[in-house]
């Protein structure tokens, strides 16, 4: 028999449930990427004092493979500042604490206001039967 694909067969539906999971499954990637993407990064271009390694090292600068680094290198006077007085460094206020209050607000909104909630159908043991068709 020929493989078939399901664009071949117009006389399938996809399934309510499948499609609302798929959708939902790439929202919450996408959220999880870019906090991914902006806790990394945050964190490695304003958690070091210095991007350059130390004298003695035998690694290739960072400088080296993305350009010039030096508007983020910090004072390390001011390298623990702490933003609102809450005592931790401004790089994890900004780098973690922040992406994790965004990601549990965009938690809520979404399981309040864009999350579908499918009908599955009749539970086959309430209806008398059972899980297996035995």
């Amino acid at each position: 028999m020929a493989d078939t694909t399901f664009a071949d067969r117009p006389d399938l539906e996809v399934d309510p449930v499948l499609k609302h999971s798929l959708r939902e499954a790439k929202f919450i990637l996408g959220v999880w990427l870019a906090c991914f993407a902006w806790t990394c990064t945050y964190c490695y271009l304003y958690g070091y004092v210095s991007h350059e390694p130390k004298p003695g090292v035998s690694v290739v600068a960072i400088g080296e493979l993305v350009g010039p680094l030096e508007s983020f290198n910090r004072d390390p006077a001011t390298a623990l500042e702490t933003p609102l007085d809450l005592g931790i460094p401004g790089w994890v206020f900004y780098g973690i604490l922040l992406p994790w209050i965004a990601c549990v607000l965009v938690s809520i909104w979404y399981c309040l206001f864009f999350f579908v909630e499918d009908d599955l159908g009749v539970d086959v043991t309430e209806a008398g039967g059972t899980p297996y068709g035995d």
